[in-house]
């Protein structure tokens, strides 16, 4: 299950801008954490700047676990609302992830702790767009007219890159706050993640926002927001909540060969096409045929020719330090005296399935030697472990993401693929079933970055067209 309540929270940090503000965060009428957001002028190296204060605390359900997510943010930002520098701290599950991003005119420096390891990456600023620390906040403080919209990067610490966002105000509107009806105005905040719906009091106020999985804040007193949640196991579970039913049920998913989907949302979803699945895009629908290649019968591809035609995908990059001693070191072992491309990748799928456990409490993206080191996590660390395997076996492979069914639903989930030097190969380290079935829908691929930043699908609905097996 891939678990996106970083991205949700990032995002819940950016639309809370009163001063002092404290909102309830609720999923399925219950309440499942808070945000709090403050800011203050202060000097800073001789400059005059604001400095933004944010805590988000999600505590929910997860797969039958219980999941707890704390980020905390402080940014320093100029009067026209570009960061000098942002501090990031996201804990869960006891482990943390801490990003330092120092920002100059052409680029930023991030200093990162993930898991105890130290890494450090330099960005280029975009240049289409502005750098803002808070798009949203910019609006309210500006004029607000209906049918203005601005697009702005904002910095994603958990993928250390840069999130296009656009802000929309629809303008004058009708919401309800605890169950009465008020008016706002509409604004819109949108990125490739997801879309937030925020309404607001003519004064800029925040009543409610409307966030991805039905996720909602709506402003509570301190007392209110600080309070536990329930003091017993959560009723409200992410994966639940996420997931999309299907207009009927899929036998044996992990032996189909072949799956032909309808998928209505009402995303703006960018899906990929390749040998693994066809998707075209049909009266606002999408078609989705998802036929994996098969296995070959007699591989022949070895692991140097596959790392001739892609060597890109061999180099390390943020979470999977593939160049790393300690990796090449186990890759060899495991693989042994294997050369062929499809022998040795499911010799590394085994040793990750056999070697992990599900922990489906550890909401904060980690880096491989931290995911080794503890030998648990969710279907997003099995993935990045398997990845960084593959490449410091000299296998090319990236990240994919998106959707499994099981059950006659589809949840979110994440898996690996390799490169044979024909073909991308389908590895779900999760099981020990080599041939990945066409149960998996792909929605993202390639490093942390890409492969875990596709649209989430709101309002959506999968209707089965057709399912057959081996």
């Amino acid at each position: 299950m891939r678990l996106l309540a970083f991205s949700f929270v990032g995002c819940l940090a950016s639309v809370a801008v009163a001063q002092p503000t404290y909102l309830g965060l609720y999923l399925q009428g219950s309440k499942i954490g808070y945000a709090s957001y403050q800011s203050q002028p202060v000097v800073l190296s001789g400059k005059h700047l604001t400095r933004s204060d944010s805590r988000t605390v999600l505590e929910t359900g997860l797969m039958g676990s219980s999941m707890s997510v704390t980020l905390d943010s402080t940014s320093w930002s100029d009067s026209d609302g570009k960061p000098v520098r942002m501090v990031f701290d996201t804990e869960s599950g006891g482990r943390s992830n801490k990003v330092d991003a120092a920002f100059s005119k052409s680029s930023v420096v991030l200093d990162i702790v993930n898991g105890g390891i130290k890494t450090r990456r330099t960005l280029v600023l975009p240049t289409s767009a502005r750098l803002v620390d808070d798009p949203l906040n910019l609006v309210l403080h500006g004029k607000v007219q209906a049918g203005m919209s601005r697009t702005f990067f904002v910095l994603d610490p958990s993928t250390a890159s840069f999130v296009k966002s656009s802000v929309l105000i629809y303008g004058k509107a009708k919401t309800t706050l605890n169950g009465k009806p008020v008016s706002a105005n509409h604004i819109r905040l949108s990125d490739s993640r997801s879309v937030t719906d925020v309404y607001v009091s003519l004064n800029g106020d925040v009543i409610r926002v409307d966030g991805p999985m039905g996720i909602s804040m709506i402003p509570v007193s301190k007392k209110v927001a600080l309070a536990n949640v329930d003091g017993r196991k959560p009723t409200a579970d992410l994966a639940i909540a996420s997931s999309i039913k299907a207009d009927r049920v899929i036998k044996e998913p992990d032996r189909l060969s072949h799956l032909s989907l309808r998928l209505i949302t009402s995303s703006d979803a960018d899906i990929p096409s390749d040998q693994f699945q066809t998707a075209r895009k049909e009266s606002g629908q999408w078609v989705l045929d998802i036929h994996p290649r098969q296995l070959a019968t007699n591989p022949v591809s070895t692991i140097s020719q596959a790392s001739a035609t892609k060597p890109e995908w061999i180099k390390p990059s943020l979470d999977i330090p593939s160049d790393s001693t300690r990796f090449k070191d186990l890759a060899a072992k495991i693989i042994g005296s294997k050369k062929i491309v499809q022998e040795a990748a499911f010799s590394i799928q085994e040793f990750v399935y056999q070697n992990m456990k599900p922990n489906a409490g550890i909401g904060v993206l980690r880096d491989a030697t931290e995911v080794l080191d503890s030998k648990e996590g969710v279907c997003r660390d099995y993935a990045i472990l398997t990845v960084t395997l593959l490449r410091a076996a000299g296998i090319p492979a990236r990240l994919a993401s998106g959707l499994v069914n099981w059950d006659g639903t589809f949840y979110y989930h994440a898996w690996a693929e390799a490169w044979d030097g024909a073909q991308w190969i389908g590895i779900d380290s999760v099981t020990d079933q080599q041939q990945i079935s066409a149960a998996h829908v792909k929605l993202g691929e390639g490093n942390v970055d890409t492969a875990f930043a596709f649209t989430f699908l709101e309002k959506a609905k999968i209707e089965v067209l057709k399912a057959s097996k081996e």
